[in-house]
Order: C-alpha cells, then structure tokens, then sequence
C-alpha cells in the first residue's frame, strides 16, 4: 500500500510541474512570435486547457466526467486552430521572404 501511495505523490508532482509549465508557455514563449490575435487565443485557449487537463489528472479527476469532455472537445479545437493558423502564418511570411 505504502508504495501506491508514493507512485500517486509522484503523479501529482509531475502532473503539478507539467500544468505550471502549460501555464508558462503562453505568457512567455507564445508571446515572442508575431500571431494574428484568433491564432493567439487558440494557442492559450489550448495551453491552458492543457494545464487544467493535468490539474485534473494530478487530483484523480475522472475523464469521463462532461465538464472534462467538454474541456477536450473546445482544447481539440484549439490545438488545430492554433496548430493550422500558425502554418497558414508562417506560409504567408515565407511567401513575403522569399525574392521573385
């Protein structure tokens, strides 16, 4: 039993490091690229949501609950907003970089 116990400490620990460094990235790293504001908001929309998935995972929270499932379906569509906005940006500005 006393191992279990340890194994869940370590769980929540390493859930708690993973949901400060979700909540890090969008104030620090994502703000130092140049984004129209929709792919912007996707991008913290889907790290934030990452980091409260993780909260939950670190305390137990059941997956199957509807707030989660709905937590993933809006983090799903933030991760390919973010994810297919920030391709369509980058093409944009390779298309403006490279000489004709």
């Amino acid at each position: 039993m006393h191992h279990h116990a340890a194994a869940d400490w370590v769980n929540c620990a390493a859930n708690l490091a993973i949901v400060a460094g979700y909540i890090v990235v969008p104030f620090t790293v994502l703000r130092t690229f140049p984004m129209t504001r929709p792919v912007l908001a996707a991008g913290i929309g889907f790290f934030l949501l990452c980091a409260l998935t993780h909260l939950s995972m670190a305390f137990g929270v059941d997956h199957r609950h509807p707030l989660m499932l709905a937590v993933h379906i809006v983090q799903a569509g933030c991760v390919w907003g973010f994810v297919l906005g920030l391709a369509r940006l980058i093409a944009a500005a390779r298309a403006r970089a490279t000489p004709e």
